[in-house]
């Protein structure tokens, strides 16, 4: 009985993979997984509790949301300033070529974000403050207080990006599906880092040239 269970489970979990895969996770009802996988929808009640139930087990199962190893921040202790935001931006770099190249994850991030489903709360909600912290320690390193609001454009914009590259769009003439579209996605964000980085290394020497000169007045 134990093993029949089991079995069935399995199937009505590779079935929401296989039209995940097909149509989209919004796409996905009781009735399309119990046809897709030849079994009654009764059991996905008395199993999963419902269909809510059965994509936290699926997604607890296939955990699609990853990261890229966070930046060392230790690392960039005393490194050049331009250093510091190559780094970042590679960081950012890395991060969504992976997330585009993995439709489930996005799937599950979607839907949390326009349906605020939770299926994706836990490890998206250890994503972010994991990121949160990493952008915090990040900011100290060059004594800034918008690191939070920079990464939060930065995040936001390539996360739309990629979700509209996804359903195959064009936006100002740039195909967000292509590998091209993204050459210049890439280049752009370059520009933007390289922005911060000018910004940042003005600041700085404005606040070096601010102290330099207090010292030398109470001397």
């Amino acid at each position: 009985m134990q093993r029949s269970r089991i079995d069935t489970e399995n199937r009505l979990l590779d079935a929401v993979g296989q039209l995940i895969a097909a149509d989209g996770l919004d796409q996905i009802g009781i009735n399309r997984i119990a046809s897709h996988s030849g079994i009654n929808k009764i059991l996905i009640y008395r199993y999963f509790g419902g269909l809510d139930g059965l994509l936290r087990a699926y997604y607890d199962r296939t955990k699609p949301i990853v990261s890229v190893p966070p930046i060392d921040v230790n690392a960039l202790k005393g490194a050049p300033l331009s250093e510091f935001f190559d780094v970042c931006y590679q960081y950012v770099i890395d991060e969504f070529r992976m997330l585009r190249n993995n439709p489930e994850a996005q799937e599950f991030l979607k839907a949390d974000l326009i349906n605020n489903s939770g299926l994706s709360s836990i490890l998206a909600d250890q994503k972010e403050a994991a990121l949160l912290n990493m952008v915090d320690e990040l900011g100290k390193l060059i004594g800034t207080t918008k690191g939070r609001s920079f990464a939060t454009v930065v995040v936001s914009a390539m996360t739309l990006l990629t979700f509209m590259g996804q359903q195959k769009r064009v936006m100002m003439d740039i195909d967000l599906s292509s590998d091209e579209g993204w050459t210049e996605i890439e280049s752009a964000l370059k520009s933007i880092f390289r922005g911060g980085y000018l910004l940042t290394q003005e600041r700085m020497a404005s606040e070096q040239q601010y102290n330099q000169n207090s010292a030398e007045k109470t001397t």
